[in-house]
Parts: structure tokens; C-alpha cells; sequence
């Protein structure tokens, strides 16, 4: 499908979720090691993107996922660049495709895609759209007004934008999201999830860092994980009581939430919350996003 043909389709709830940023993990089977492939993404960005929300995207699972349906995973299936869901067609014109792409991970002003492309085809393109290489021979960079930046060869794309360089994608040994600890904790309370939607780190809060996975065997039995890290335990216990308390007070809603606490030095909060064949994929930041406002929205 090109780009040309797709827009965000992510309603104003999911954005309300995403900016409000005011703002433990059982031993479920289907968490994540040290080689998840949502740490991989995370190593993909430099450590100050950590100001930014963050979306990982395993799309060749998603691709996967949604065979024989034709509404599929919808938004939540789709890489978040801006870049990829614009209406006007981007610099690479029809030399790259969305299917191309197997695994994403983006901000609002960086990102990488991993896949199988066409480089020689993509830079052609973006010559004639006045794209120019700089010093390092490597990078493609915008000669006009839109501050776009690239990195192309065949099975991997590195982009930025705006006032960003690309030292956002090109993090220096253990300067990435996954080197730091709370990416690393939440990415672990997460699990095996093919989607990974990250609100921006708040040190400075009691609750530090929160996400929300995708975890699905099939679009009939998608699972929803929604992790946090506190800045102690009793603000972890907060939290989970709150969680638990909207659980009974939007029931049926998120009916079989399970709310777990995993103490210590970076306590983790996580809720899991399953669906059925009924619920859309995403439902906890496009419709039903209660329960993430809980722990977002104020302070606890």
C-alpha cells in the first residue's frame, strides 16, 4: 500500500492519553528477556528521546495478524511516523511502501525502520525531490525548509526532522533508550507485545514511565498490557489500588483486569486486561482510555 494512500487515523481520546504525561510485573509467560525485540528497537534511539513519546512496531507481525481481515489492526498496526501517514506523498515517492517495513520505531522527530528495501531506488527519488548528501556521504538532507534527514540502505532506514540531528538515531554505546533502567523495566513488564506505545520519561514524577502493550496470538484473542514504573512502592501501591478501583467502577469494561505490583528499588505496576474478538485492538488509548488516564492524568 503507498503512503500516499494512508493517514493517522489515531482519534483526539488516543491523543489526550498520549499527551497526558502529568504524569508489577508477575512472572506471566508471556514476558520478555533481555533480547526482547522492543529493547532491540529502543537501542535504535539515542537516550534524549526519552523527552518524546515513543512507538515500537513488530509490522511484519501485524501484517501477519491481520491476514483474511479486512479491517485488520486498523491504526494500531501502522508505523507512527508522520511521515507515513501524511497526504502528500513523501520524498521517496513509490519507491517505498509501508509493506516494506518489518519493524518500526518513532517519535515525533526520529525514527528507524527495519525491512527490505529499495536504497538505490529511494535515493534516486530523493535527489529529485533536491535531497543532497552531506560530508559523511551517508545522509540525505532536505535543501529546503522541511529539516528531513535520511539514512538509506537496503534493510534499514534512520530518519529525523525538524531541529533534530542524526545523532537521535545513532546513539553512542550505552547512551540508547535501552540502556536506561526504567525502558528496561517496562519493556520486561511488557512482554512479547508486537506493539509498544511509550509516554515520555518524567523523572522528575511519581510515576516515571508508563506504556502500553499489544500482545496477540491471533485478532481474536488480542491482550492488552498497560506497565508503569513508580519512583517508590507506596506510590506503586497508589497506583494499583487506582487501577483497580476504575476496574470495578467501568465494569463490564475491563471485566478479568489483572492488577499485579513487583516491589523494590524501580517498583513496576502492571495491568493486563484480555479482549475479545468484539474489542478492537488499541481500545485502552482510542476508546476506552480510563484506565491509562488513571495513572496519567494526576498526580498519585
Amino acid at each position: 500500500m503507498p503512503t500516499t494512500a494512508r493517514r493517522s487515523v489515531l482519534g483526539a481520546t488516543a491523543l489526550a492519553v498520549l499527551l497526558a504525561v502529568g504524569t508489577g510485573c508477575s512472572a506471566d509467560s508471556g514476558q520478555a528477556g533481555s533480547d526482547s525485540k522492543v529493547l532491540e528497537g529502543l537501542g535504535a534511539l539515542a537516550d534524549d528521546s526519552s523527552a518524546n513519546q515513543v512507538t515500537y512496531l513488530d509490522a511484519a507481525k501485524a501484517r501477519e495478524l491481520s491476514k483474511g481481515d479486512e479491517k485488520g489492526l486498523g491504526s494500531i498496526g501502522q508505523p507512527a511516523s508522520s511521515l507515513l501517514n501524511s497526504y502528500e506523498p513523501g520524498p521517496w515517492g513509490e519507491a517505498l511502501k509501508v509493506t516494506q517495513i518489518d519493524t518500526a520505531v518513532d517519535t515525533k522527530s526520529a525514527g528507524r525502520w527495519d525491512g527490505s528495501f529499495d536504497a538505490a531506488a529511494i535515493t534516486t527519488s530523493l535527489k529529485s525531490n533536491g535531497y543532497k548528501q552531506s560530508g559523511d556521504g551517508e545522509t540525505w538532507t532536505d535543501s529546503g525548509s522541511n529539516g528531513m534527514s535520511f539514512k538509506i540502505s537496503d534493510d534499514e532506514i534512520s530518519y529525523v526532522q525538524g531541529e533534530a540531528s542524526m545523532a537521535a538515531v545513532t546513539p553512542k554505546d550505552g547512551a540508547s533508550l535501552a540502556d536506561k533502567k526504567e525502558y528496561q523495566r517496562v519493556t520486561e513488564c511488557l512482554g512479547d507485545v508486537y506493539r509498544a506505545d511509550f509516554l515520555p520519561l518524567t523523572s522528575a514524577k511519581p510515576v516515571r514511565l508508563s506504556a502500553l502493550g499489544q500482545q496477540a496470538a491471533s485478532l481474536a484473542k488480542n491482550t492488552e498490557v498497560l506497565c508503569l514504573v513508580a519512583k517508590d512502592e507506596a506510590t506503586a501501591d497508589r497506583a494499583a489500588a487506582k487501577l483497580r478501583s476504575v476496574v470495578a467502577d467501568k465494569s463490564p469494561t475491563f471485566d478479568g483486569t489483572k492488577v499485579t505490583v513487583e516491589k523494590g528499588d524501580q517498583p513496576v505496576v502492571r495491568a493486563v486486561v484480555p479482549d475479545t474478538g468484539t474489542q478492537r485492538p488499541g481500545r485502552l488509548m482510542l476508546s476506552n482510555v480510563e484506565l491509562w488516564m488513571a495513572i496519567t492524568g494526576s498526580e498519585l
